[in-house]
Parts: structure tokens; C-alpha cells; sequence
């Protein structure tokens, strides 16, 4: 049961990021990712560069990624380790 969670969320991370890669409305896309409604993290993507770069705002960390599954799993555990505080 964990397991299949892990995917649907997984999956779920995944359609957001390849959506951002496949959007031409801006060079710079940028999404929000949040945990019981409060904004945990910001994820940029530069269409030029091909560079992920996730802010996570609880601990004012950056990281930068050109992997779109690296970024997935990276999201994946800030997001988990939120619930987790909860």
C-alpha cells in the first residue's frame, strides 16, 4: 500500500515538471508545491538552460538539478519530510 502511495505521489510530481518542460508561454517556468496549504517549496525551470532549481523556503536551501527525475525525488523528500513534522 506505501508503495503504490509512493508512486501516485511520485507520479503526480512527475506530470507537474514535464508539464513546465513542454509550457512555451515563458522561457522561465515556475511552480509552487505545498503541504496542508502552506507553500514548502518553488521549483524553476529555464527552458534554455535545461536547470532546475528548487527553493525550499523551511530551510532556505537552493539546488539545482538538469535531471527531471533527480528533481522529482528531491521534491518528493522535502514534501514527505513536511508531513512528517505534522
Amino acid at each position: 500500500m506505501a508503495q503504490l502511495r509512493l508512486q501516485s505521489e511520485l507520479d503526480q510530481i512527475l506530470n507537474r515538471l514535464r508539464a513546465m518542460t513542454q509550457s512555451n508561454d515563458q522561457p522561465v517556468q515556475v511552480r509552487r508545491f505545498e503541504v496542508y496549504g502552506l507553500e514548502v517549496l518553488q521549483v524553476t525551470y529555464d527552458q534554455h538552460s535545461k536547470i532546475w532549481t528548487i527553493r525550499e523556503h523551511r530551510q532556505s536551501r537552493q539546488f539545482q538539478f538538469d535531471d527531471l527525475d533527480l528533481v522529482a525525488i528531491e521534491i518528493y523528500d522535502i514534501l514527505h519530510d513536511v508531513q512528517l513534522t505534522f
